[in-house]
């Protein structure tokens, strides 16, 4: 963990036996946290189980009775949206039609987006076209120092601090 992020909440570590009780304290805690989230995630596992199947047949029955009222809605639209509106409230909600965001299609099945590329190619339409250019990261970690300071670059590569606990014998790190 980086110094940035974490700030001492005690007094600095004096010796190697306070720095190595502090090692192994933090590997409790870390497998501690590790127990507490497995019992919480199987919690939310029952919890889950127990409510899914229901809330999951209440959105299909949802979504099956939507599909009748929008097939109702749009045979019968002048006789329930009138003066040109476009919803309307019922007892217990509103319902309606919403406009979307427009959207680009295609023209027909027979146009690809290539096409579509090329036609505003052939038509000298270029401010239509999006170029993106980036650097290819990937392919400049090849390079070597100096090739790499004349384009503006070099290779950072930082070190971390971590503890991590032993997980094959958790039992062996006493409170």
């Amino acid at each position: 963990m980086s110094s940035k992020r974490l700030k001492s909440t005690s007094a600095a570590i004096e010796t190697r036996v306070q720095f190595d009780a502090l090692i192994d304290e933090i590997c409790k805690l870390q497998l501690d946290r590790e127990v507490a989230v497995a019992a919480r995630d199987e919690a939310l596992q029952l919890v889950m189980g127990k409510y899914n199947p229901e809330i999951n047949n209440i959105g299909e029955t949802i979504a099956a009775k939507l599909v009748l009222c929008e097939k109702y809605a749009t045979v019968h639209r002048d006789a329930l949206y009138t003066h040109g509106l476009k919803s309307t409230d019922s007892n217990l909600g509103t319902h309606g039609f919403r406009t979307g965001n427009p959207t680009l299609a295609l023209l027909n099945a027979k146009w690809k987006w290539s096409d579509v590329l090329k036609a505003l190619k052939d038509k000298a339409w270029h401010h239509l076209v999006r170029t993106k250019e980036e650097p290819d990261k990937d392919a400049l970690k090849q390079l070597d120092d100096t090739d790499l300071a004349s384009v503006g670059c070099r290779i950072k590569q930082e070190e971390n601090f971590f503890i991590e606990p032993k997980r094959d014998n958790p039992e062996r790190i006493q409170a």
